[in-house]
Parts: structure tokens; C-alpha cells; sequence
């Protein structure tokens, strides 16, 4: 009899455990998804234009609008002139309101943005890397606040 009784409780976990590993696809506080953020980064980099709606979903997600950047763009992509472009505004919709915008409150203090800004400053030469050291500047001044 007891065997039957670990059946019930085994079966609620696994079902638990299997539908919370996907979090990506989670939704919190009407923030959209991580998956959506990827999304929308690919088609900013590959479109060179955005909507409202990719705006919004990077000011939400804030640091992790970088994570993003990195799972959806290799190092070569992310340094060519013209997407650096975008992904360089993408940093600064993700930063643009930090304290007011973005959900989890972690993700208001860039510590994966300022290791992208790092990176991407190492990699580029000229006014790209101007234009990266502005954006830094900028995220930083944003996230000022956030504290």
C-alpha cells in the first residue's frame, strides 16, 4: 500500500519540475519572454529597424537584453559596422529607464551590458569604438539611480 501513496506525489513533482524548466518562455508581470528578446534582436540586427514593441521588450528585460545580444549574435556580427549600430541602440533601450522599466530589479545594474560594452570596445577601431564608449557612458549614467 505505501508504494502506491510515492506514486502521487512523484507525479506532481515531475510534472512540477519538467514545466519549470523552460523558462525562457516564462512571462512575469507582463515583461513579455527572454525568447521574445531574442526575437526581437535578431530582427533589429538583420531588419537594421525596430518597433515600439522591441523597444518596450528591451527596456523591461535591461541586463538581460545582453545576454540576449550574446545568444543571438556571434562576434563577427556583433562587431560589423552596421549591426554594432543597432546593438548599440539596443543597450541604450535596455538602459533608457532602468529604475521605472525593468521588472526584476537585478537586471537594473548592467553587468553583463558592461562586459559586452568591454568587449565590443576591445574589438573595434575609430568612431565604432566612440560610439560604443558613448553608449557605456550612457548605460552607466542610466544605471546610476538603480542602487
Amino acid at each position: 500500500m505505501r508504494p502506491r501513496l510515492l506514486i502521487v506525489p512523484a507525479i506532481l513533482f515531475l510534472t512540477l519540475f519538467t514545466s519549470g524548466q523552460d523558462w525562457q518562455h516564462c512571462q512575469s508581470d507582463g515583461a513579455g519572454s527572454f525568447q521574445q528578446v531574442k526575437d526581437s534582436v535578431h530582427s533589429v540586427t538583420t531588419m537594421h529597424g525596430y518597433s515600439g514593441s522591441d523597444e518596450k521588450s528591451f527596456s523591461r528585460f535591461g541586463d538581460m537584453t545582453s545576454v540576449a545580444v550574446l545568444q543571438s549574435l556571434n562576434d563577427d556580427e556583433m562587431t560589423s559596422p552596421q549591426t554594432l549600430q543597432y546593438v548599440l541602440l539596443i543597450m541604450r533601450f535596455a538602459f533608457a529607464c532602468p529604475s521605472r522599466c525593468v521588472v526584476v530589479p537585478d537586471d537594473r545594474k548592467p553587468r553583463i551590458t558592461l562586459l559586452l560594452l568591454e568587449e565590443l570596445h576591445n574589438h573595434t577601431r575609430g568612431t565604432s569604438q566612440l560610439a560604443v564608449d558613448d553608449t557605456k557612458k550612457f548605460v552607466l549614467r542610466q544605471a546610476q539611480g538603480t542602487d
